[in-house]
């Protein structure tokens, strides 16, 4: 009776730990977000304010289709965001790993031992054999919740690999983006500069008609066959950048840049900025920066490994259980008769280390420390990135702005050129001077609005994808 007692007590025990194990590792069912912005979730269990982290698709403010394809193709096949992802298992296993030591831990060590005796009687020497057969619980009592803290600890290490994530997904998304603004601005200067190439040929075949004649210096001819030189060279180093921004522009949607110099691209004259200069920004916002929440986990974190250090200084108490069988003759090791339990609890408690708690403690002190000090030290450089990339914004706003008041200017120049030269009044020369002002200003206005555009992402990215 007493065997059949000890057997039910130990099964209930070990149901109960199971269950209370498994929900407390069951992963929380995952909302799918229906908005765009950042959420704050109240824990039920704790009442600690948590924050979850949602990327803002930020680029549908720049209302191109297209870009918004090439976000979503790096955001799935990117082999960072893809890595970032197998880490988060991975943390997620290693938690699995440390709650499990809050489990009774079964084991079973059948084992064998043969001896000989000696008869007092004959004086002869026989054989035999001690057979055991035990189911052994070994259960360590969390009654100073060590293991518990482990758990925590683990958990915010989840949290942080999590982050790791979205770190990943706002980087990608953001150079996909400003790559994007720079394949199409290579475009528009490589066709300004094909153009700038065939207007010099034809004014230098031109002026060395004059030069011929004799009513020009050769001072001017010169002029215009050095710039083309120039030109040339310009034309050749955007080429050369063209197809390195493709080349990267493939990678970072997890494609091979081989063959994926064809891509779809809007005009220049098609991207709108979606914000002007005097946009009123929130410096708040940074705290729902990825990284600025992942510092704050760290520090959390930190905070719970020196009390995990701590208690390493209590005691460890085990339960500990054994039931099986023990006969000395192979047919007689499942009888009812051979069976043996024990139950007993033992409490381990290390009187010396060496000084090993003691120095991981005030490591786990120290680095809790530098967490703080790290933490803080990500708030500033984030209040630093966003007025940086503000000052940015506005001064290439501004210069898209003067060089679109020039090139309008210029336009009407060229536009009065043409007229003075059909009616008679001006020469082709004069002509294809002004044409050449208008490419040169254009090429100002499309870097001087890309820049803008750039700017832009890492407003942005900045500020953790919101405005």
């Amino acid at each position: 009776m007493k065997k059949i007692i000890t057997l039910t007590v130990i099964l209930c025990m070990v149901l109960q730990t199971t269950a209370f194990a498994i929900q407390d590792v069951a992963p929380q069912s995952k909302s799918t977000p229906t908005n765009k912005t950042k959420k704050v979730r109240i824990s039920r269990n704790k009442k600690e304010f948590v924050r979850d982290y949602i990327l803002p698709s930020y680029w549908e403010s720049y209302h191109d289709e297209l870009l918004n394809k090439y976000i979503a193709q790096a955001l799935e096949n990117n082999f960072d965001i893809k890595i970032a992802k197998s880490r988060i298992k991975q943390s997620e296993a290693i938690l699995g790993t440390i709650n499990s030591q809050r489990l009774p831990q079964l084991s079973i060590n059948p084992s064998v031992y043969p001896y000989k005796t000696v008869s007092k009687f004959t004086g002869k020497y026989s054989s035999h054999e001690h057979l055991y057969f035990p189911l052994l619980l070994n259960w360590e009592l969390d009654i100073f919740g060590k293991i518990s803290d482990k758990v925590k600890s683990s958990r915010y290490q989840v949290k942080i690999t999590t982050e790791d994530l979205n770190i990943a997904k706002l980087s990608i998304s953001s150079e996909i983006a400003a790559s994007y603004f720079n394949i199409i601005l290579t475009d528009s200067l490589i066709k300004n500069y094909t153009e700038l190439v065939s207007n010099l040929e034809e004014t230098i075949k031109l002026k060395r008609q004059l030069y011929d004649g004799g009513i020009i210096p050769y001072d001017n001819l010169y002029i215009s066959e050095y710039e083309i030189v120039e030109r040339q060279n310009d034309l050749n180093a955007l080429l050369k950048q063209r197809d390195i921004l493709l080349h990267q522009f493939a990678v970072l949607r997890g494609v091979s840049p081989e063959g994926n110099s064809e891509i779809q691209r809007k005009d220049i004259s098609e991207l709108k900025l979606p914000f002007e200069e005097k946009k009123d920004v929130n410096s708040d916002l940074i705290f729902n920066r990825p990284d600025v929440v992942q510092s704050e986990l760290e520090l959390k974190k930190a905070a719970i490994d020196v009390r995990v250090a701590r208690k390493m200084f209590l005691p460890s108490i085990n339960l500990n259980e054994s039931i099986g069988f023990e006969a000395i003759k192979g047919s007689r090791i499942f009888n009812w008769d051979s069976t043996v339990y024990q139950l007993g609890a033992g409490l381990l408690f290390d009187l010396y280390s060496g000084g090993y708690k003691m120095s991981y403690l005030k490591y786990n002190k120290e680095l809790a420390t530098e967490k703080l000090y790290h933490y803080n030290n990500v708030l500033l450089n984030a209040f630093c990135e966003v007025e940086n990339n503000l000052s940015s914004f506005k001064t290439d706003y501004n210069s898209f702005v003067e060089f679109d008041k020039a090139t309008k200017k210029s336009e009407h120049f060229y536009n009065v050129a043409q007229i003075r030269y059909n009616n008679g009044l001006g020469n082709r020369i004069d002509e294809l001077d002004a044409r050449r002002q208008v490419l040169n200003n254009l090429n100002s206005m499309y870097g001087a609005k890309v820049s803008a555009l750039v700017d832009s992402v890492d407003i942005y990215k900045s500020l953790g994808g919101a405005l």
